[in-house]
């Protein structure tokens, strides 16, 4: 989070991916860090188990509304998934 927030502030436009149950948490992290209306987007958890074309199919699932939040401006968060 403090990666996205530092390349945010320096005018780069970035967005968190986190797994849905963790939307909360990333949001408050976020609002602690100065910028609560960072770009995030949700994928479903749980991701640790997950096989590489599993995982590849959440990335493509995830991609449309990383893509949509890098192309708004800030504070308007992409869906969760």
């Amino acid at each position: 989070m403090c990666d996205l927030v530092h390349l945010e502030r320096r005018g780069i436009p970035a967005v968190g991916v986190a797994t849905a149950p963790f939307a909360d948490e990333a949001i408050e992290q976020a609002r602690r860090l100065g910028m609560p209306a960072c770009r995030m987007a949700y994928i479903p958890h749980p991701v640790q188990l997950l096989r590489n074309d599993e995982l590849a199919g959440r990335a493509d699932a995830v991609f449309p509304a990383v893509l949509a939040a890098l192309t708004q401006p800030a504070g308007q968060r992409a869906g969760r998934g």
